[in-house]
């Protein structure tokens, strides 16, 4: 896994949710528990899975790119909240997203979810 996919994202997310109101599953702890694959057919299309599945789905996170040019700068912000990236980490972010898919960047993210702190 590489140090952008860490698993600093999930513990340091802000603002919290309080509250119990929820109007879908809780992703706090979603990280592993579904394959790669899984997740690209569940955000393409929730129903190839799920028949009974209210979620949206999401075609276009398939076919467009993160903008790398912007990484450096919004894990500089997230730093000045909390998040506890490196200057390794942001100089190398930019980098380690290139030519990824919106798709690929979101289950990267879902996949870490509630496995940094066991």
């Amino acid at each position: 896994m590489s140090d952008f996919t860490s698993n600093f994202w999930s513990v340091y997310v802000t603002p919290f949710q309080w509250g119990s109101k929820r109007t879908g599953p809780d992703l706090a702890r979603v990280g592993g528990r579904y394959s790669d694959e899984w997740h690209r057919i569940h955000l393409n299309n929730p129903r190839d899975l799920v028949p009974e599945s209210n979620m949206p789905a999401y075609p276009w996170l398939l076919k467009d790119t993160v903008d790398a040019s912007v990484m450096p700068a919004h894990m500089k912000a997230l730093r000045t909240v909390g998040v506890p990236y490196t200057d390794e980490q942001i100089a190398k972010a930019a980098e380690e997203v290139k030519g990824k898919t919106e798709v690929e960047a979101l289950i990267a993210y879902l996949q870490v979810l509630g496995t940094a702190l066991k």
